[in-house]
């Protein structure tokens, strides 16, 4: 139960001090119960890396024209307003991010907490006709995200198994065709086909 954890600190080999829920408190300063907004920068000049959690971010009673004053204030700009508050037993970064219908607390991870790239990608370099390809390809398939459209097919067949053997029936394989989702395709295969198909052209335009 989270009531019967002990908070402590170990500031010697084996030798802990504790500290109450009334103590953590006792030293939070009301700047630290609340989001208090420190900057305002552009939506685009924070790398995604940083993301970390969401939270849908409500107005106090009475702040309500003020907490509207800023979405539509940032969403008109583009722009998102960056704070800080304690949540748990530390400080947080959060991004205030606007939306048509409310805002969005994003928390960040700090700059010391993102890994390395374990592997850099090398820089290829590329033919024109080959990045046109990728582009029309990328075209091809653009079209509006609906989240209701995407659901964990995954799940749905574990919870089916998972029933079938609570009436003591085998589990079946699943049927694979190569291509279960109708018209999800293997980007990089995709790719590497049209590259393929190219190859002819190019060899005879050069000979």
């Amino acid at each position: 139960m989270p009531d019967d954890i002990i908070k402590g600190y170990e500031y010697e080999k084996n030798k802990y001090v504790t500290m109450t829920n009334d103590e953590i408190e006792k030293i939070k300063t009301k700047k630290d119960k609340t989001i208090h907004i420190i900057q305002f920068s552009k939506m685009t000049e924070i790398d995604m890396i940083y993301y970390e959690k969401d939270y849908y971010a409500v107005p106090e009673v009475g702040a309500e024209k003020a907490f509207e004053l800023l979405r539509q204030a940032l969403l008109s700009q583009k722009k998102i307003a960056l704070a800080k508050t304690v949540i748990g037993q530390s400080e947080k970064l959060i991004v205030l991010y606007p939306l048509k219908d409310g805002l969005i607390a994003k928390t960040l991870y700090y700059e010391d907490e993102i890994a390395e790239i374990p592997k850099k990608v090398p820089k290829m370099a590329l033919d024109k006709n080959e990045l046109d390809m990728a582009k029309m390809l990328v075209e091809n398939m653009t079209k509006p995200f609906i989240a209701a459209e995407y659901k964990d097919e995954y799940q749905e067949r574990l919870r089916n198994a998972i029933m079938q053997k609570i009436q003591g029936n085998d589990v079946l394989a699943v049927e694979d065709n190569g291509n279960p989702a109708g018209n999800v395709i293997d980007l990089m295969e995709a790719l590497q086909k049209s590259l393929e198909m190219s190859g002819p052209h190019k060899k005879a335009g050069n000979e």
